[in-house]
């Protein structure tokens, strides 16, 4: 026997509940009518009862009431308990008098009234359903984005060091050790670190600022090793950054954005300039190169695309991240609250 693990969704949940208030409400009628007294008569009631807790849950609340028009929404709301009594009554009447009656009896002012006092129940529920579906359309949004943090957490730690980079440094490390140069040692250091980096650092919540440079230090320090020309390397940091807690992996995007779009090896006065300042309530942080021009289409990156996510997820709307480009320079400036 195989067994589905869909759930069932808001809409088709609420179905089911409709039709077993339909069903519920044939066998109670089968004890007084006919069969297709009862069927007709529950319809008819089952339909006023959606006319009511739709027509105020999905549109007379978030039209008027949340709009703050309250006035306009106490009369909208008696016009459509007049209009679902006045369909109520008038529907099952002329069943009644269409099919069984042999007197036919007449639809009166004081029928639909007392329809309509008994319809403010429904009413009053149409409102819990309204509340009802507004948390279960929270929880939905909450898992999506929860969903989405796993993915760009995930794409991120993918993103962040490509496997061209890690095949590259390789190259460098062999080209090196085969030359027996005393700079094979220090490679290996930087590159074991920054492994040590993605096992022990980044899966945790929070880190020291000092833990999050020492990683992009060494990260630049084996990309400058690949260029041709020397590359202009100037960090600005704040004292006492072991104090300064942020979540991993939030600048590298930042730096990485630079070697995959802003150095041309080419040219001799490539540079990267970072730049850390630090209150008590604000991180920020400018990262700055000079504008390379395939980059002049202002396109950003998949790993700015998935800072971009991440910072949304952690910080909502408390962060700022903008970049600009002038004629020679891109920059890059990040706002984290502390």
């Amino acid at each position: 026997m195989m067994y589905s693990d869909k759930k069932l969704n808001l809409r088709q949940i609420q179905w089911v509940i409709w039709i077993l208030l339909f069903g519920v409400n044939i066998l109670t009628m089968l004890h007084f009518d006919t069969w297709g007294q009862s069927l007709g008569y529950s319809f008819v009631i089952i339909t006023s009862y959606m006319m009511i807790i739709y027509g105020n849950a999905s549109y007379l609340i978030p039209t008027f009431y949340q709009k703050g028009h309250i006035t306009i929404y106490i009369f909208a709301s008696l016009v459509l308990l007049f209009i679902s009594a006045w369909y109520r009554t008038g529907a099952t009447m002329w069943i009644y008098n269409y099919f069984y009656a042999i007197k036919p009896e007449v639809l009166t002012a004081a029928t639909v009234i007392r329809t309509v006092a008994s319809s403010l129940l429904i009413y009053f529920t149409s409102i819990l359903f309204y509340i009802c579906i507004h948390y279960f359309r929270l929880r939905e949004q909450q898992e999506v984005l929860q969903r989405k943090q796993v993915e760009s957490e995930l794409s991120l730690l993918k993103s962040q060091v490509q496997p061209h980079f890690l095949f590259n440094t390789l190259n460098n490390i062999y080209f090196y050790a085969q030359r027996e140069s005393p700079q094979t040692a220090a490679l290996l250091e930087k590159l074991s670190s920054i492994m040590r980096y993605f096992v022990d650092e980044a899966p945790k919540e929070k880190i020291a600022l000092l833990i999050e440079m020492q990683f992009i230090r060494n990260y630049i320090d084996l990309e400058k090793d690949r260029m041709r020309y020397p590359l202009k390397i100037t960090i600005e940091e704040p004292q006492y950054m072991e104090a300064i807690q942020l979540s991993p992996m939030l600048i590298i995007p930042l730096v990485e954005n630079v070697f995959k779009h802003g150095i041309d090896k080419r040219r001799e006065d490539n540079f990267i300039f970072i730049r850390i300042n630090s209150t008590e309530q604000y991180l920020e942080v400018t990262v700055q190169n000079r504008l390379i021009t395939r980059e002049s289409d202002g396109k950003k990156g998949t790993g700015l695309n998935n800072l971009q996510n991440r910072l949304q997820l952690l910080y909502g709307e408390k962060y700022s991240l903008v970049t600009t480009a002038t004629t020679d320079y891109y920059t890059s400036v990040l706002s984290l609250p502390l």
